[in-house]
């Protein structure tokens, strides 16, 4: 049976528009974000029924057309599914699309941080050391001008003199981020590149919480390891070794996921001793 909202559940407006597969704004896009961010949040399970149609334009405060489209478009995203016999039930976890943009931003918001990290820490170990061999091998000059721009942008950071220490630690994953993407559109692979634009926001959240795991919340104390590696990285391809920019990679990425860890766990024992 569907269980109606309380009349006080009424839609939060966050973002002025929602970017996902496709882009969507105003009334459209809040609802559509309020909906998708309480089924992946776990407030309706796999198998459960939405409350009914007119039970959600009361409590959202939306049009009956509003929220048609909107479930429509979560069924889009794979994560409901409609029968005119059964209503409208959420799906297995398993049938979500899970690189659409809005789930796994949904995800972050839910607080599901260990899961997808430890999706992230698969993809990145499986994927990036081979595209920096393949980017040593395949790169073009464009290609190489954009890694060399990008080794020099995480360069100026590490050796600027910055007044704002936050602003400091901004640029850094910044230039995190788009060393890492050069190497990746150097292959010349529009998969891959759709790829990697999927989950750059939660690599965001990766790198953000590896530096916190190195103690620098807003310092960028012990850069010097970070440095290192992606500068053999760096050397590597520079070099035209393939095998050692490989190598370079997933070593780089090994101590990421390590110290990534090692935050979660803090965090959680944070979090317990917290309650």
């Amino acid at each position: 049976m569907s269980r109606k909202l309380p009349s006080s559940s009424l839609i939060r407006r966050r973002a002025p528009r929602l970017v996902g597969t496709i882009e969507f704004r105003g009334i459209i896009g809040d609802t559509i974000s309020e909906l998708g961010e309480r089924i992946v949040g776990g407030e309706w399970q796999p198998g459960e029924a939405l409350p009914r149609e007119a039970d959600l334009t009361e409590a959202l405060g939306v049009s009956r057309s509003i929220i048609r489209e909107a479930l429509r478009i979560l069924s889009a995203k794979g994560l409901l599914r409609s029968r005119t016999s059964d209503g409208t039930r959420v799906t297995p976890r398993d049938e979500w699309r899970l690189l659409d943009p809005d789930v796994m931003h949904w995800r972050i918001l839910s607080g599901d941080t260990r899961d997808l990290l430890t999706d992230l820490f698969n993809v990145r170990l499986v994927l990036e050391p081979g595209l920096v061999r393949l980017a040593t091998t395949r790169a073009d000059a464009q290609a190489r001008a954009r890694i060399d721009a990008a080794w020099a942008a995480m360069l100026a950071v590490y050796d600027d003199t910055y007044e704002n220490e936050v602003a400091r630690r901004h640029d850094f994953i910044e230039a995190d981020l788009e060393f890492h993407r050069a190497f990746l559109l150097a292959t010349e692979s529009p998969l891959l590149t759709q790829l990697f634009s999927v989950i750059e926001a939660a690599l965001t959240m990766l790198f953000d919480l590896q530096m916190r795991t190195r103690g620098y919340d807003t310092e960028l104390t012990g850069m010097e390891d970070a440095h290192r590696m992606h500068k053999q990285v760096f050397d590597r391809f520079s070099a035209g070794d393939a095998k050692g920019a490989e190598r370079a990679m997933r070593e780089l990425i090994e101590v990421a996921i390590e110290d990534a860890r090692r935050g979660l766990a803090r965090a959680e024992e944070l979090d317990r001793h917290a309650r």
